[in-house]
């Protein structure tokens, strides 16, 4: 096998966007602007092939199309004409799609065909080989082939495609140092490429998020793009295969603009990044996250907390995952090390941070009958310490009261005064609270205003008084608004407040919480903070709120029992509530429609519901949900509409029904409204129940009673 002594290549990690202005650049100037695109992986090569043909010219480029791709791609691999070709330009890309395509088509049986033969001779005169998604799963030795993190966390290494668990193959060997693994942040694929490189004796490992890509100009590589990059170090790990856990993995995080010595295994930070400074420390305790540790973003966010964590009282953070067929559960935990370098850059909301020489580990274990119980009984509940009595009640309404009449007299015929207001959420808290003053004041309830805003919620956390007169109270109402402003304070830099321990312990004590529209959405462990219906499905979880995408956050874990969303009619948030609970591997989401609510029992697991519209149960197939690929389906997702008075078990998924109509003919146009808005404007299939988007496809089977089916699925990478 021939190899460059100064090899370029581009290691992209997936979901290239056209205007990508930095990773164009740097492939024009790898590539001496000249390119031939392989769209060998691509379910749809010529389209995919075209399309990513037109994007290198819009950048500047001389670029053709290979056709080696389809049924009679091994065969065209072996065209003298496509091997000139590769010659003549110089250099070549790969589209993303299925990997085993590629080395299928390039090198059958493991034989370099002459098209692969004159790729080696060209990138060993200098040429680029770059490749996206598929086309830089390729660039190893070793190539991971299929599977996900927590199957491979769970099942380990299998020969066996249909068989759970990772599977390897053999790659091109462009990149000679080490494994590589693509979409690595977005879809939590830190689990894989640890079990991936165990079982093959590889050493070290690179995880490229997309949109990045690592640039790799002899012995020197650089990240560039929207994210970073992974680097593990099996060196200095140890696997107990009896324990079924890995410890001691050296890894290090490099973001946009750092380098890497690969000769000297180097970090390099980037000239405008600087040292984490006392000043810089934001967090001082773990998070103590809910969220599925291989979900999207998950690890990024817990190792950000880590770099601008104190480090004498933070030095460790660990997630979680359930495997729901086998029942295994897998913990991840990253560490500081005593070498470890934390280094950061922002600018106005841009925050960049390089993480050197951390430690990892990771191990899974068979829950019994009765933990996978609790398990899903609690997977949103944050504790407290404190066990809610049988008189303990939540009320979470979709929209404000102070424009429902009928919703505001509920609240007072339930209220025990004094009810404390938190208005937290709102742009002008004190205003907010005084509205809903007035208003239980006109319905005999005395209200007071706790005053409590993210500005001065550590000074008001040392009032003993203050604090203990909210556990002492019997109603608390949060006002709706910004709920990340609302998380943001009450769990103020990711740690439980004395005021908000003192919440828990007042609904504990058999007091009701009232939690009003997103203050709804932000009592459950995971908070569905932004994006639409159809972001959700087109790009799945986005970091935050300047990407698209579904936005999910930490929540106050007040409700335990399923993932809440407000405002569910008006703004056509039906499908990102259930893409959210499929994401994070929630059984159960709950739709709060305007001018309603529902009330809930001490457990959280029986809701009645209040107002004038109803809500909607979301109950999500999680054996047979698949988010890790190229591909997001979620079939059968079940839809159940709930009316005034009904009566939710989320124990059993059931509803007993107040009245016998109604509930049809309200959930058929919820549902009609996410296929009109994720797949109507873009061209449809006008058979009945089937819907269909270049990207999307949804299909409704209503049962007649209410409720119906909902099957999801979404190419979320087309390109690659």
């Amino acid at each position: 096998m021939t190899r460059s002594n100064n090899p370029k290549l581009a290691v992209i990690g997936g979901r290239l966007e056209d205007d990508n202005d930095a990773i164009y650049a740097a492939m024009h100037r790898l590539s001496g602007g000249r390119i031939v695109v392989f769209p060998t992986a691509s379910g749809e090569p010529e389209a995919v092939g075209a399309e990513t043909v037109a994007v290198f010219r819009a950048h500047g480029f001389d670029a053709v199309l290979a056709p080696v791709y389809g049924e009679g791609a091994a065969a065209t691999a072996r065209d003298p004409a496509v091997a000139a070709l590769v010659t003549d330009y110089g250099s070549v890309f790969f589209t993303g799609g299925d990997q085993a395509l590629i080395t299928g088509a390039l090198a059958p049986w493991g034989v370099d065909s002459p098209v692969l033969a004159a790729i080696r001779a060209a990138h060993a005169a200098g040429g680029l080989v770059a490749g996206s998604s598929a086309g830089a799963a390729i660039m190893s030795e070793v190539m991971i082939a299929g599977g996900t993190s927590l199957e491979a966390a769970t099942w380990g290494a299998v020969s066996d495609p249909d068989q759970p668990g990772i599977l390897l193959g053999r790659g091109l060997g462009f990149f000679p140092w080490g494994m590589v693994d693509q979409h690595f942040i977005k879809r939590g694929r830190f689990g894989r490429l640890v079990v991936a490189m165990a079982a093959s004796g590889t050493r070290r490992g690179f995880g490229v998020d997309e949109n990045t890509a690592l640039f790799v100009d002899g012995s020197h590589a650089q990240v560039v793009g929207e994210f970073g990059a992974f680097v593990l170090d099996m060196g200095p790990a140890k696997q107990d295969r009896r324990r079924h856990a890995i410890d001691n993995i050296a890894f290090s995080y490099v973001d946009d603009g750092d380098s890497i010595d690969l000769g000297a295994e180097r970090i390099l930070p980037g000239p405008e990044k600087r040292p984490v400074t006392p000043r810089d420390i934001a967090y001082s305790a773990p998070a103590r996250s809910l969220r599925n540790v291989f979900g999207a973003y998950t690890l990024y966010d817990l190792l950000a907390r880590l770099v601008l964590g104190d480090p004498q009282t933070y030095p460790s953070d660990r997630a979680r995952a359930i495997e729901p067929k086998g029942g295994y559960a897998t913990t991840v935990e990253f560490a500081r090390a005593p070498a470890s370098k934390v280094l950061m850059f922002e600018r106005d909301r841009d925050f960049r941070m390089t993480a050197i020489d951390f430690l990892a580990s990771m191990s899974t274990r068979k829950l019994n009958a009765a933990q996978l119980a609790e398990n899903r009984r609690t997977a949103l509940a944050r504790d407290y310490g404190v066990k809610p009595g049988k008189g303990a009640r939540l009320m979470l309404l979709g929209s404000t009261p102070l424009r429902a009449e009928a919703l505001m007299d509920e609240i007072a015929a339930q209220a025990t005064g004094p009810v404390g207001i938190i208005a937290a959420a709102s742009a002008d808290p004190r205003d907010e609270a005084s509205r809903y003053a007035r208003a239980l004041a006109a319905r005999g309830v005395e209200a007071v205003d706790l005053g409590l805003t993210i500005d001065n919620v550590e000074r008001l956390s040392r009032d003993a008084a203050l604090v203990g007169r909210i556990a002492a109270m019997k109603t608390i109402l949060l006002t709706g608004g910004n709920q990340i402003r609302l998380i943001e304070t009450l769990l103020h830099r990711g740690e439980v407040t004395p005021i908000l321990r003192a919440i828990a312990c007042a609904h504990a004590a058999g007091g009701m919480v009232i939690a009003v529209s997103g203050a709804a959405s932000g009592l459950s462990g995971f908070m569905v903070a932004g994006g639409t219906s159809y972001e959700a499905l087109r790009f799945g979880i986005a970091s935050d709120m300047g990407r698209r995408g579904l936005v999910i956050q930490e929540g106050l874990g007040l409700f335990g029992a399923a993932i809440v969303d407000q405002n569910l009619a008006s703004s056509r948030r039906l499908g990102r509530l259930a893409v959210a609970c499929a994401e994070e591997g929630v059984r159960y989401g709950l739709g709060l429609l305007e001018d309603s609510g529902v009330i809930a029992s001490h457990d959280g697991l029986r809701l009645t519901v209040i107002g004038a519209a109803g809500a909607v149960l979301v109950e999500v197939d999680l054996a047979h949900t698949e988010l890790q690929g190229d591909d997001f389906t979620a079939p059968g997702t079940r839809l159940a509409f709930a009316l005034p008075g009904d009566v939710i078990d989320l124990k059993t998924g059931t509803i007993t029904r107040a009245a016998p109509t109604g509930a049809t003919e309200a959930l058929d146009r919820l549902v009609q409204d996410v296929i009109s808005d994720c797949c109507g404007s873009f061209g449809t299939d006008t058979r009945p129940g089937h819907e269909v988007e270049a990207h999307i496809a949804l299909r409704w089977t209503p049962a007649g009673d209410g409720s119906g089916h909902l099957d999801m699925e979404s190419i979320r990478d087309r390109h690659g």
